[in-house]
Parts: structure tokens; sequence; C-alpha cells
């Protein structure tokens, strides 16, 4: 089987290379990490020196693709201007950030249709990546997040992903999945069965050469919740049949796979990681 790449959302407040030691003593090759104040939009200075040797410290540790994700504040299909401008900001400032210290991927949510509909939504979100996209930014990706549907919140839809790629037509931009999101939206993931089906339609529908990470979650909430509601892994509805099922599928385990299951300690991901390799018959 393709070797796993695994991390979990891990901090860079006390700088890049201090991130790649936290992975390391979690047992995790990869990570990811909001790239400013989750709840609002300060972002930390990244000096030459420090993305430097970040560089080399990655090479050294092969902590790699490395999944940066915008803070939740960021509504790039908001109707209001003023959010779509701070969108249109935070996304172009993150691509540099993260294409100065060699980041690979930038993850983001599609946003909030605050009411207008799906496509108003989806127009708003198109018109600001195309913005966005218009100039040079670097290697990094941007990656749109599958979402549950919850609220009036857009892609949460393989068809809606699809539009926004075709619309967009970028190859700067991809897709990072989530299984609790992927869960919530009716996925079922508890069999090997419903994952290849998942795998089947993601590749009919949006194309599997667009996907380039994953979030992995257990889920809260049932099958078709519309309910963002994380859970360690094993311990939701998914379950540990579900969790192995998504780790042992060849296609998703081929992905950079980060954690975001609820823990009140960075340290805690150890316990969560050594469970997934488990599950992934991976060590």
């Amino acid at each position: 089987m393709t070797e796993l790449r695994i991390g979990a959302h891990l901090s860079i407040s006390q700088g890049l290379p201090k991130a790649i030691a936290d992975a390391r003593a979690v047992g995790a090759n990869t990570f990811a990490y909001f790239t400013r104040n989750p709840r609002g939009g300060a972002a930390r200075q990244i000096t030459e020196d420090e993305a430097g040797r970040f560089r080399a410290l990655s090479r050294e540790t092969d902590v790699r693709e490395t999944v940066g994700h915008l803070p939740y504040t960021v509504n790039p299909a908001g109707r209001d201007p003023k959010v779509a401008e701070f969108a249109r900001m935070v996304l172009r400032e993150d691509l540099l950030r993260a294409g100065a210290f060699g980041g690979e991927y930038l993850n983001f949510h599609p946003g909030s249709h605050q009411g207008d509909g799906p496509e108003a939504g989806l127009d708003r979100l198109v018109a600001t990546l195309k913005d966005v996209l218009e100039v040079p930014t670097g290697d990094t990706m941007l990656l749109l997040e599958t979402m549950s549907g919850q609220g009036s919140e857009v892609g949460c839809t393989f068809q809606q992903i699809r539009e926004v790629l075709e619309r967009v037509s970028d190859p700067r931009l991809g897709v990072c999945l989530d299984s609790c999101h992927l869960f919530a939206a009716g996925h079922d993931l508890r069999t090997p069965e419903g994952v290849a089906q998942m795998v089947g339609e993601l590749e009919d529908i949006v194309g599997l050469r667009h996907v380039r990470a994953m979030h992995l979650n257990d889920s809260k909430q049932p099958l078709g919740s519309h309910r963002d509601r994380h859970e360690k892994l094993g311990q939701g509805q998914i379950g540990r049949d579900g969790i192995r099922a998504i780790l042992r599928n060849e296609f998703l385990r081929s992905l950079p796979i980060v954690l975001e299951t609820p823990v009140d300690d960075w340290k805690e991901y150890g316990p969560e990681i050594a469970v997934a390799k488990e599950l992934a018959g991976a060590g």
C-alpha cells in the first residue's frame, strides 16, 4: 500500500521550525496550521531566516506537504463588500506568505451565501478567486474544503465544487476533503464499499487530479446531519471500521492526511496518530 503521510493541526505561533519539532514529537510527517489568528485577521511576521530554517528542516526530517488553513473569518462567498475585500486580502497575503517558506497547500472554507441562495454565493466565490488568482502568487495551491452543508454554506456538494473549479479554471486551485464534513453531507464512509462509492463519485464529478489533501475526523453527528461536529478517531458515528476503510482506500491514503480531532493539548495528537497508523496498517 501507499506510504502514509499523516499529521495534525499544530500551532506556528512559536515558529515554523517548532511546528516541525512538534510534528515529529507526535509521530507526524506533515501538519496543518492556521495562517493567522483563526478568529481574526492578525498575522505573525515570518522572517526570511525562519523561512530558510523551515525549508532546511523540512528536507532534513521529511516533514512536508503542509496544509495551511485560512481563518474562519474569511468568507469569499459573502455579500458584504467589506467581507469580500477582507477575503481577497487574506487569500493574496497568505498565498504569498506560504509561498515564501515553501508551504505546499492552503485550504479554506468556500464560505456562506448568507441567505442569498447557493448560486449567488458561488458567483461571489468565483469572482473572489478569479480576482485573487489573476496575478502570480507563487507555487502554493489553494484548496477548497468540502463542507457539511451547515446553515448557508456553499461547497457542500461535489457538483458545487466542480462548478467553482470549472469557472475559475486555474491550476493553483484544488480540493481538500474532510471526512466529518463528507459524512455530515450524506456520504456513508462506514464501510469500504461506502468509501469506494464516495471516491467514485468524486472521480466522476470533480476529478481526482484536483484533490490534494484530506482532513481526517470522526463525526459526533449522524450521517446526513449537515452538522460540523468533529470527534476523535473511532469514537464517533463513522467509527473505527469507517476510519479504517478511509485509511486503507488506495487513493485517500495517497493524500497528505491531517487530523483536526478535538484535543485539549497538541500532545494528545500522538495517541490519535498512533490509532490512525494502526487502522491504516502502517505500524
